[in-house]
């Protein structure tokens, strides 16, 4: 993989781990404990996809391991933030420093990558063909509606 590539991918990340910081927080606000959180979640998702014991525990085991990540992401954020403001604030910016905060972020995200995509993978070995339908059907909208709020216009 070019360099420039490596770059790009790493920013994303990080965007993209802000993100999920971003939107952990935001439900934080719930007033709910992680363990409530993953009941909550477990509770519609086997609801909507109508889930069989079975299936109900391999999504309980997804939503563990990604909130359990949220929170290791949620412990390192107020650092990073620090980081981030001091390379801002120096009168030339520091590449050296922000690439190793980026090979940071990038390596807990390899370090955690295998843990989410085998739980993801053993949740949707268990669902029928109707199940996966309806999560595709679900994801299409959601990318519909996410577009529409993002797109601009050009006049």
């Amino acid at each position: 993989m070019k360099l420039s590539t490596r770059i790009v991918t790493a920013v994303l990340l990080i965007a993209g781990s802000s993100g999920v910081v971003y939107a952990f927080s935001k439900h934080n606000d719930w007033g709910m404990s992680p363990d409530e959180k993953v009941e909550f979640v477990t509770e519609r998702v086997t609801k909507k996809l109508e889930l069989d014991a079975q299936q109900q525990q391999n999504f309980s085991q997804l939503a563990e391991t990604v909130v359990q990540i949220m929170i290791d992401v949620k412990a390192t954020k107020a650092q990073h933030m620090s980081e981030i403001k001091t390379l801002l604030d120096e009168p030339n910016f520091n590449q050296a420093r922000a690439l190793d905060l980026i090979q940071q972020k990038t390596q807990m995200v390899n370090e955690k990558a295998p843990q989410v995509i085998a739980a993801l993978s053993i949740f949707l070995d268990s669902l029928d063909s109707g199940q996966k339908q309806q999560l595709q059907e679900f994801f299409q909208r959601h990318h519909e509606h996410h577009g529409k709020h993002h797109r601009h216009d050009e006049d």
